[in-house]
């Protein structure tokens, strides 16, 4: 495709190597979550005229020049404006249209990106678009292809396409050095795998006996298919042998990538755990941490809402490639431009995959991901982060996650394969300090990143409610060497006070019918006082580093832990639990009223025009229940109904500084009785109360300042109480 003269003259190799060459600039992105290198490259907004204004663009375009056309109708499609006219456009867009480089983060990013942008009247950079310069996988130029993307192949079940895989295992395995202890290690293979056969001989169902060697792991969505799964009437077909074109469209395309990647197993759990067997499925559940951790790589199929659906999917490409030479001593060269959008592939992010509780610990414990989404390939391990599209990442906060878990993987292994001293080493050596490898990644605590893990992971669903605990038994397993700690029902021993005031914002109905989806747990869950416990959506359990710090030197102590047990379903003490208690002492504040629960027939119920006289405690009380949204949610998804029901709300925490607001307050527990026994309670939701320093009533508002006063006078009840402590039970 032809293109004009003032797009011959654009170098885009000396944009790039001129950008490329910037000095560095800190990111800013630094705090107690989140790191980042010192690697942001500045952008270079006025590097070529291409045209002096935005209607000759435009002609320019109409006139045939294939690069114009790209950068008049990426642009365009962003003005979602129709009726445009050329006068307008001129008055509108004024000033000179030129390409440059947008600012970029090499270690996110890979590659820089082309930017079409317009010179204001008052000299100012306005963007209009972003390119992506790629060259073909086959046509490298001789320098400089490290600044530049990859084409993507049409079909990902091509030989071609599963070869870029391929190579991506291969470097990983003899490259990287975070990652080669993996690759080291023989481990032991799952119970149960399907042997993949080749061309001339079909899939196989084998039991492993524990013998060593190396597989593959699939993570998919069933999509509600439980017609081809392992169960007493398919066990003999899947031992002899069933011929690949009758798997269903998913499990064969993983089984097609396997044996492309040149690996001999694949773990399928519809296929290598006997799904009419409880006894199996828990059994073989408990070990889904060994089968992810040890898995050379996990096929992600992000792309597949069914078993049927399939992983490959043509790739529906943007416009026709336009080139551009690379001016370059070496040979001739080609590069492109593509839309800066096109290929960053949102659908996998949205996708049903990534919207399943289980997938979330199959993609962290996994070594190495290998993603199939709607557009391209993605790769994932602990050094690198690829696409097939050839933007190359370092692990920086979006993916730190899977970078920890595996640091933590190998920190776990290490300590578990170290030599004991012997007695006379005892006696002269002092055992060294375990070495908290975690702060070089500037992680705190171990905690921190738990809690991130499990607020990601309540964004998620389950088919089944009662897998909540079980599908992140994996990752849980993973933490206990490293944390040396109790395991809770979600929740870790030493960490447990901090961790007691979540919350779980509600779940909604798809059509916004009404407030809450009127869904509640179908069995028991987990204690009340877990947050497992009911159903919801995310909780903000990532801050609770900042109770944890605060509790060092910021309260008063006014309860503490006596007793806390989790019975669990079998021995997996990760699993689903049956059953748990926790004993606290403190003070038990009496309730005489609570709100009618939520219901779909009474969802904004008034006051009562009779209501007792309470409390400004009981008020504050009263108020949060009746109005806040995930108090009200968490008492209609706990409250159970028993004659002579008593109510009360536990102290916690007493703050002098609370985190945050730094101010002074209290943290409660809201419990009801269970009817059961003296003294044995259930959660029903928390509240807190702070202190204010009231501002003027003009400065706030009249509501604000009401409610100010109001908490003012609960806080200093709570003061002036005589409520003596006492030892309660919550289950």
């Amino acid at each position: 495709m032809p293109i004009c003269k003032s797009c011959e003259a654009f170098d885009i190799r000396s944009l790039l190597f001129e950008s490329a060459r910037q000095d560095t600039q800190y990111t800013g992105l630094t705090d107690r979550l989140y790191t980042d290198t010192n690697d942001y490259k500045p952008p270079i907004p006025f590097f070529h005229q291409l045209h002096d204004s935005i209607v000759t663009l435009k002609h320019s375009a109409e006139q045939g020049c294939g690069l114009c056309n790209l950068f008049w109708v990426t642009w365009i499609k962003t003005l979602d404006k129709p009726d445009f006219t050329e006068e307008w456009l001129h008055k509108t867009f004024q000033g000179e249209v030129y390409l440059g480089c947008s600012g970029w983060i090499a270690s996110r990013q890979g590659t820089p990106y082309v930017i079409l942008t317009q010179k204001t009247l008052n000299g100012t950079a306005r963007t209009l678009a972003t390119f992506e310069p790629f060259a073909d996988r086959d046509e490298l130029p001789c320098d400089g292809f490290d600044l530049l993307g990859r084409s993507i192949y049409e079909d990902p079940a091509s030989k071609r396409c599963l070869a870029v895989a391929a190579k991506w295992l291969d470097t990983c395995l003899k490259e990287h050095t975070k990652c080669s202890m993996q690759a080291d290690i023989e481990k032991p293979m799952p119970t149960r795998i399907i042997h993949v056969g080749d061309e001339d001989t079909p899939p196989k169902l084998i039991t492993t006996g524990g013998r060593v060697g190396t597989w593959i792991a699939l993570s998919y969505c069933w999509g509600g298919d439980s017609v081809f799964i392992h169960n007493d009437s398919t066990i003999a077909d899947l031992k002899a042998g069933i011929p690949l074109e009758k798997y269903p469209r998913t499990l064969g395309d993983a089984i097609l990538i396997t044996r492309a990647l040149g690996v001999k197993y694949i773990w399928i759990d519809a296929l290598c755990i006997k799904q009419d067997s409880r006894e199996d499925w828990v059994a073989e559940a408990s070990k889904m941490r060994e089968v992810y951790s040890g898995a050379i790589v996990t096929i992600s199929a992000a792309n597949s809402p069914s078993t049927q659906s399939g992983i490959f999917s043509t790739r529906q490409l943007g416009m026709s490639k336009v080139g551009v030479e690379w001016k370059s001593e070496g040979k001739p060269a080609k590069v492109y431009l593509r839309s800066g959008s096109e290929l960053w592939d949102h659908s996998l992010q949205t996708s049903a995959l990534q919207k399943r509780g289980w997938t979330l610990q199959e993609g962290l414990l996994a070594p190495r991901t290998l993603s199939f989404g709607q557009q391209q390939m993605m790769w994932e391990c602990s050094e690198h982060q690829a696409d097939e599209g050839g933007r190359i990442t370092q692990p920086t906060q979006e993916y730190r996650s899977k970078s920890f878990i595996q640091q933590m993987l190998r920190a776990a292994y290490q300590e578990v394969s170290k030599k004991k001293p012997t007695a006379l080493e005892r006696l002269h050596i002092r055992a060294p300090r375990t070495e908290e490898w975690w702060k070089s990644l500037n992680i705190e605590s171990p905690y921190d990143k738990w809690w991130e893990i499990v607020e990601q992971y309540m964004t998620r669903s389950l088919t089944k409610d009662f897998d909540i605990l079980p599908a992140l038994s994996g990752l849980a397993r993973a933490f206990q060497p490293i944390l040396k700690d109790e395991y809770l029902a979600g929740h870790w021993k030493k960490d447990l006070i901090p961790s007691l005031m979540w919350i779980r914002n509600p779940r909604h109905l798809t059509d916004w019918s009404s407030r809450f989806d009127p869904t509640i747990p179908s069995e028991y869950l987990a204690p009340s006082w877990s947050w497992a416990s009911i159903l919801g959506g995310p909780s903000a359990m990532s801050v609770t580093w900042k109770i944890r710090d605060a509790l060092v030197n910021s309260t008063l102590s006014v309860a503490a832990v006596i007793d806390v047990q989790v019975v669990t379903k079998g021995d997996d003490p990760f699993g689903q639990t049956i059953s748990g208690h926790l004993k606290m002492r403190g003070r038990l504040f009496p309730i005489k009223l609570m709100p009618p629960v939520w219901s779909l027939n009474d969802q904004f119920p008034e006051e009562p025009a009779n209501l007792p006289k309470l409390t400004s405690f009981e008020r504050i009380v009263y108020n949060s229940v009746r109005a806040v949204d995930v108090t009200v949610y968490e008492w209609y998804q706990s409250h159970k109904p028993h004659p002579e029901q008593s109510y009360g709300a536990f102290e916690i925490i007493r703050w002098k500084k609370s985190p945050g607001s730094g101010l002074p307050g209290s943290d409660f527990l809201l419990l009801e009785s269970t009817g059961n026994k003296q003294d044995e309670y259930r959660r029903i939701g928390n509240v807190s109360v702070r202190k204010h320093q009231l501002p003027k009533e003009d400065e706030v508002g009249p509501d604000s300042y009401a409610f100010m006063v109001l908490e003012n006078q609960a806080f200093e009840e709570i003061e002036k109480s005589k409520v003596k402590k006492t030892t309660v039970t919550i289950v």
